[in-house]
């Protein structure tokens, strides 16, 4: 399988509902884990502030934090949506070429092996296919 030829897929969404679930789940996922992690440092920080500085000078250390706070979640919301499609293109790539195949199969329709990319997922799946395919053309 791995002296095909060079395979370059230009759709990143191949199957748009496994892919868009799995990003919900690795945003949530880091989210959470994010805002735990950010709640712990924020409220620690804001103690010493509160024991350090007043008045007027406190409101704009706490403005001034909570926005690169969010901000910075923002863009690692985005950079985590961009990251999890790349990965799950990596499943959802293969996945869509096995069912093609197979439904090819069971319409008995001539089929080639199926050939995936260095990075993708599920080699042993794709051997076993092609080893069915092997055996019908037999």
């Amino acid at each position: 399988m791995e002296g095909k030829s060079h395979v370059v897929r230009k759709q990143y969404l191949i199957k748009k509902g496994f892919q868009l679930r799995f990003m919900i789940v690795i945003i949530v996922s880091m989210l959470l884990i994010a805002a735990v992690t950010s709640w712990s440092i924020y409220s620690a920080l804001m103690q010493t502030l509160i024991n350090q500085f007043h008045g007027e000078n406190l409101a704009l250390i706490k403005h001034a934090i909570t926005y690169k706070l969010f901000i910075r979640s923002l863009l690692l919301v985005f950079a985590i949506a961009v990251l999890s499609i790349f990965i799950s293109h990596r499943m959802a790539g293969p996945v869509y070429k096995f069912e093609n195949t197979i439904k090819a199969l069971v319409r008995g329709e001539k089929v080639r092996e199926i050939g995936l990319r260095k990075r993708d997922e599920f080699y042993d799946l794709a051997t076993a296919i092609n080893s069915l395919i092997k055996s019908m053309k037999r």
